[in-house]
C-alpha cells in the first residue's frame, strides 16, 4: 500500500534526519575555528529561506553538473539526486539549524564554573560532553530532538526539488499526501491526513509534557 510505504520512508527519513543533526551539531558547537560565526550563519540561514529554494540550492551543489556530484560519483559511485539519500540531506539541511539552535542553547545554558571544573580536572572534549554537557542539559536536547523529528516529518519542498516523489522511493508521507490530493484520491488522503495528525499531536504532546515539566521544576 502506497501510505504504508509512504510512512516507512518517512521513519527512515527522519531516524537518519536526527542521527546525522545531532552529531553535526555536537561536532560544530565543540569545534572552535576562525570561521565558526561564518558557518554558523550558513547552516542556521535554511530556517529562514523557503523549503523550494533550499532544495534548488542542493540541486545546484549536488546535481550532475556538479563538482560534488562527479567526485562522490566518479569515485564511490553515489548519486544524491532522485533517491532516498536526497530526501535524507533535503530534510537534514531544513532541519539541521533546530537541532544545532537547542543544543547550543542547552550547552550554553550549563553554567560556566562546571566545565571550568571539568577542564581544570583534565577532561577531554569527548569526557566534557559525556559527564557534564550532555547529563545537565538532555531535556532540553530531548526537546531538539522532538523539534527537528516535526521539521523532518512535515519536510516537502526541498525534497521534493531533491528527491523527487517516487512512490516507494522517494515518496514520503506528505509527497504521498500531495500525489493522493492531484489524483482525487480523497480516501487515500484523508488516511494520510489521519496518520500525518496522530504522529504530530503524539510528538507535540511529548513536546509538550518535557516543557511543562521543566518549567514547573524551574
Amino acid at each position: 500500500m502506497v501510505v504504508i510505504s509512504a510512512f516507512k520512508l518517512s521513519i527512515i527519513v527522519i531516524f537518519f534526519t536526527l542521527i546525522i543533526t545531532f552529531f553535526l551539531s555536537i561536532f560544530l558547537y565543540m569545534k572552535n575555528f576562525k570561521l565558526k560565526k561564518i558557518l554558523d550563519f550558513l547552516v542556521t540561514l535554511p530556517i529562514f529561506l523557503p523549503p523550494s529554494i533550499v532544495g534548488y540550492l542542493l540541486l545546484i551543489i549536488l546535481g550532475r553538473n556538479s563538482f560534488l556530484y562527479k567526485y562522490f560519483f566518479s569515485y564511490f559511485d553515489i548519486d544524491f539526486i532522485f533517491n532516498i539519500k536526497g530526501a535524507i540531506i533535503a530534510a537534514v539541511v531544513v532541519a539541521f539549524p533546530i537541532m544545532y539552535q537547542n543544543i547550543k542553547i542547552a550547552f550554553n545554558s550549563i553554567e560556566k564554573s562546571y566545565i571550568e571544573t571539568g577542564l581544570c580536572l583534565g577532561l577531554s572534549p569527548y569526557q566534557l560532553l559525556r559527564n557534564i554537557y550532555i547529563p545537565m542539559s538532555y531535556k532540553k536536547i530531548l526537546c531538539g530532538f522532538i523539534l527537528t523529528c516535526g521539521r523532518a516529518f512535515g519536510e516537502f519542498g526541498a525534497t521534493i526539488l531533491v528527491a523527487g516523489n517516487i512512490p516507494e522511493k522517494t515518496q514520503t508521507l506528505p509527497l504521498a499526501l500531495y500525489s493522493a490530493i492531484e489524483s482525487g484520491e480523497n480516501y487515500q488522503a484523508n488516511i494520510i491526513l489521519f496518520i500525518s495528525l496522530i504522529f504530530s499531536s503524539t510528538l507535540l504532546i511529548i513536546y509538550i509534557f518535557f516543557t511543562d515539566k521543566k518549567s514547573s521544576v524551574d
